[in-house]
Formats: C-alpha cells, sequence, structure tokens
C-alpha cells in the first residue's frame, strides 16, 4: 500500500485522519500526521480552522451526549418545577471545558437551542435540541 502523501492534506483532513487511524497499527503515520497539523498550527489562519473543528467536534459531542441522558431529558420540566434547578445545567455539561484552550465554557439555553460559547478563544457552537448545529 502506498504511503498517504500528508503534507498535500487540508488541516480538516489531517484531523479526520488522526481520529480514524489505528494508532496501533501505524505509529509512525499516526505521528507524521500530528506532525503535519503542528506545522500547520503555525499559520494562523489554519490554526483558526483547527480551533473551529475541534470545537465543533466538541460541541457535536455534548449534543449527543445530551440528547442518550435521561436526567437531562428530564431537565427541562425540572427547571420549570424547581426553584434549585433553574439556575442548573444538565450533566452532560458538567466538567467540561474548552478542547482548545481549557478554559470555561460559557453555556446557555433558550427555546430549545443550546449555546456553547468560549470567551478565551472567541468561538461559539449552537445546536438545537434536536440536533441541528451551527458554528460562528
Amino acid at each position: 500500500m502506498a504511503k498517504p502523501d500528508y503534507e498535500n492534506y487540508t488541516i480538516a483532513e489531517l484531523l479526520d485522519c488522526r481520529e480514524q487511524i489505528d494508532k496501533q497499527a501505524w505509529p509512525e503515520r499516526y505521528q507524521e500526521i500530528l506532525k503535519h497539523i503542528a506545522i500547520r498550527q503555525q499559520d494562523p489562519e489554519q490554526k483558526r480552522v483547527h480551533d473551529e473543528i475541534v470545537f465543533a467536534n466538541f460541541c457535536q459531542a455534548l449534543s449527543y451526549e445530551l440528547s442518550c441522558s435521561i436526567d437531562d431529558n428530564l431537565w427541562p420540566l425540572l427547571k420549570v418545577f424547581s426553584k434549585s434547578a433553574r439556575n442548573s445545567q444538565p450533566a452532560a455539561f458538567e466538567d467540561k471545558v474548552c478542547p482548545v484552550c481549557s478554559g470555561e465554557l460559557d453555556v446557555s439555553h433558550k427555546w430549545g437551542r443550546w449555546k456553547v460559547i468560549c470567551h478565551p478563544c472567541d468561538i461559539g457552537y449552537a445546536f438545537q435540541e434536536n440536533h441541528q448545529a451551527n458554528l460562528w
């Protein structure tokens, strides 16, 4: 099998490869992918694309976790009937930090739409409870 030419891959393709590769079977290729990601991140525009992709993937995983959690499905009802629950967040958001800078996340909910923002990174992501999502 021919060796992939990671030098010509986009940052998005490299990130996808990093997630998909079998690190045990291809350790040298995995290291090469990491090397090319690090090289791309030296360009501020490529770093921004990298950060947006990483943040979007993180928020999509949060969205999935939120939809799968039983207590989170009951959370909107609890907010209506419990004063202590009104200022709380679902368990899916507990102890979560920005995957880019490890900073605190600003999470809000209004009209069935979740917004997750990292102010230090200036990245935000919004998704409906029915899994429609937008990066801004």
